[in-house]
């Protein structure tokens, strides 16, 4: 059979609904395969509040290290992830703007850029890395970029000693003074992902409202693509399939599941809290790890679909306050990092983090794609601008890169840089990989050493 367009789509009423790379859509020729190779998924997931430094930092370089108690659940991926110590968000600092660490660890993750410290409407930061690369590559997929969240962001009002609350809950920038906002509903994102513009838009709508699933509409285009394919590729297609209804009879889950009533944040710890809620009491879920794995499952559909090719993941808001109730931990998170004594119930808040993206990452280790797999052709930085939640520092950040960047990454070792690192460094060398062509981003001050095989160490 002829070669099949990468950008084939299955359509019904209202749906559009994308392929995996398949076997059928790889070029005959040696030359047409150079340029036809899979492309660099993005993805910065954040996690808030900071970590245990002590239960994190990892032994040895290279590949010749040992992890430590927090990052341990990473060992069963360990050939695909990439440590790396020593980086820092200088402009998550104070310089000269007093209290607010978690309103600046929020904002500055993704741009390293100092936000100005206002609780009014003029909000200033900065574009951020996964703005700046869907700038570049964004219209090259269906959506340019999707943000994610599992908390509701608050739009207005002062919190965290007097930023507004707009930082605390955004590290997605389009601008300085726009937000790209993030979609913490699963239905709403998957609508996204696979529903039809215009005129179908609201057939779509309608489908999603009556629990059809979309592959009942694309049913009849399937089976005559099916015809075209040969074995290997078919059995790739009823995987996805699967995975698409697996996501949807999530999503029906917890629409018939009650709002989740988890204590709010209210304790005032020295004013930092100061009129913020952070729960998401107006999310239907039977609790907080069943979304944070849908939002990662519809990460993974939109990679293998190539729906997108840049993602940010907020597990929580900045200063969130949750309590992590299935860890049997009632106390909320920020109300731990500024107690004494809560080191052992901040650590398995940190190691279960780990553990979900462990998790994720493993999945995507599971898809194949063109010869290798899925993961083989992402980039994802697990991390944040916190280094110690105790000591509210920005220094020594816990970091993770997972996936070869396809075949430019050398995974499974620890890259001990030197202290101070601009973490910014790592972003200019992300999204070069992908193909941002970018020299200097932020407080940047280079590429990353040794970080990708071009870039030396």
């Amino acid at each position: 059979m002829p070669q099949l367009p990468r950008r084939t789509f299955l359509r019904g009423l209202g749906v559009t609904l994308g392929l995996p790379f398949l076997n059928a859509m790889l070029p005959t020729c040696r030359a047409e395969a150079e340029v036809s190779q899979p492309p660099i998924r993005l993805g910065w997931i954040y996690f808030p509040n900071g970590m245990v430094r002590d239960d994190w930092t990892p032994t040895g370089e290279g590949r010749d290290f040992q992890f430590n108690r927090t990052n341990a659940p990473l060992a069963r991926v360990r050939d695909d992830v990439l440590l790396i110590s020593n980086l820092a968000h200088d402009k998550a600092r104070p310089n000269g703007d007093g209290p607010g660490a978690h309103s600046r660890c929020g904002a500055t993750y993704l741009t390293a850029t100092q936000a100005k410290k206002t609780g009014g409407k003029d909000i200033y930061l900065g574009e951020s890395i996964d703005q700046v690369a869907a700038r570049h590559l964004g219209q090259r997929t269906r959506l340019p970029s999707l943000e994610l969240g599992v908390e509701p962001s608050r739009k207005e009002g002062r919190c965290d000693s007097g930023y507004s609350c707009i930082y605390l809950s955004n590290i997605s920038w389009r601008s300085p003074t726009q937000p790209s906002g993030v979609e913490i509903d699963p239905c709403r994102a998957f609508d996204r992902l696979f529903g039809a513009s215009g005129s179908q838009g609201e057939r779509f709508r309608q489908r999603s409202a009556a629990r059809q699933s979309v592959l009942d509409f694309v049913a009849e285009d399937a089976r005559s693509l099916r015809r075209r394919l040969g074995p290997t590729d078919r059995r790739k297609m009823e995987e996805y399939f699967e995975s698409v209804r697996a996501v949807e009879q999530q999503i029906d889950r917890m629409a018939e599941l009650p709002p989740i009533d988890l204590p709010a944040s209210g304790v005032a710890l020295k004013g930092e809290l100061s009129g913020y809620r952070s729960t998401p009491s107006d999310v239907k879920s039977d609790g907080y790890v069943e979304h944070i794995r849908l939002m990662y499952d519809l990460m993974a559909l939109a990679y293998q679909t190539d729906a997108t090719r840049i993602i940010t993941f907020m597990l929580a808001n900045a200063q969130t306050n949750r309590a992590y109730v299935h860890l049997d931990i009632k106390s909320g998170h920020h109300q731990l990092t500024h107690s004494v004594g809560q080191e052992e119930e901040l650590q398995k808040i940190d190691q279960f983090h780990v553990e979900e993206f462990a998790r994720f990452v493993a999945k995507l280790k599971s898809i194949e794609e063109a010869g290798g797999t899925l993961l083989d052709n992402c980039l994802l930085t697990f991390g944040t601008a916190m280094g110690d939640g105790r000591k509210h520092d920005h220094s020594q950040l816990p970091c993770v890169v997972a996936g070869r960047g396809g075949g430019r990454v050398e995974t499974g070792r620890h890259l001990n840089m030197k202290e101070e690192t601009p973490m910014a460094n790592l972003f200019v060398s992300t999204a070069r990989q992908a193909g941002a062509p970018i020299q200097q981003f932020g407080d940047s001050t280079g590429r990353l050493a040794g970080f990708a095989v071009d870039e030396g160490q």
